[in-house]
């Protein structure tokens, strides 16, 4: 007879934190993770997961837990992959690689400006000496990018993005507190253009409606 329900390949233990687990947990995939179980091709099984707070969100109706949560320490579900950490972004909330910008809603005729950073020289000739000749070659990229099925819609809506890095140049890891006010300091730096003080911005600020999305 067969069973009444799926046979759990990985169990969690709701009651431990996600690095106390008895199999490793890991919020990303990567060939050097060796497999934890292993399943046969068309075997229907059953995989249990933490949420991506690690279990730090009660099921409540209390806010106390979000308004405490630690984003410092949501990775800690793969503390021996120090990979992560040095060769990937996250996107919570955006950041310099223009990820989580809600991508869903930009329809033709968008436009998106992402901020970077680099080091170079300008050599008299350089494209001729060095550029590489242009011809077929293997595409070395991962793209995850899709426009959302929305027609151009126009109306009066002014759009501020913060990310999580601080006045000073510091990088405040998955900092929402931080990219929240990057975001409206960035709206009042702009309003500010148009003969108002910053301090009338951000009163004007204070007496409209906003929306804000992570």
């Amino acid at each position: 007879m067969a069973p009444l329900t799926p046979r759990v390949v990985v169990a969690v233990d709701v009651k431990k934190k996600p690095w106390e687990q008895k199999l490793p947990l890991h919020n990303r995939w990567h060939p050097d993770i060796p497999p934890v179980a292993d399943v046969t091709e068309g075997e229907v099984f059953r995989v249990e997961m933490v949420d991506w707070t690690g279990g730090r969100v009660g099921d409540d109706t209390s806010a106390e837990d979000i308004k405490s949560l630690d984003l410092t320490i949501i990775k800690e579900g793969t503390p021996e992959w120090k990979k992560i950490a040095d060769e990937a972004a996250r996107t919570i909330p955006g950041r310099e690689n223009g990820g989580n910008c809600d991508i869903k809603n930009l329809s033709r005729g968008s436009k998106v400006e992402c901020g970077f950073r680099f080091t170079c020289e300008i050599i008299r000739g350089g494209m001729r000496e060095y550029l590489t000749p242009m011809g077929p070659t293997t595409l070395h990229v991962n793209p995850i990018f899709e426009i959302g099925p929305v027609e151009p819609r126009f109306s009066e809506w002014l759009v501020f993005e913060g990310i999580s890095v601080d006045e000073a140049g510091r990088q405040h890891f998955l900092d929402a507190t931080v990219a929240y006010k990057r975001a409206v300091l960035n709206a009042i730096d702009y309003l500010s253009k148009f003969g108002y003080s910053k301090e009338q911005v951000w009163r004007l600020l204070y007496h409209t409606f906003q929306e804000f999305s992570s």
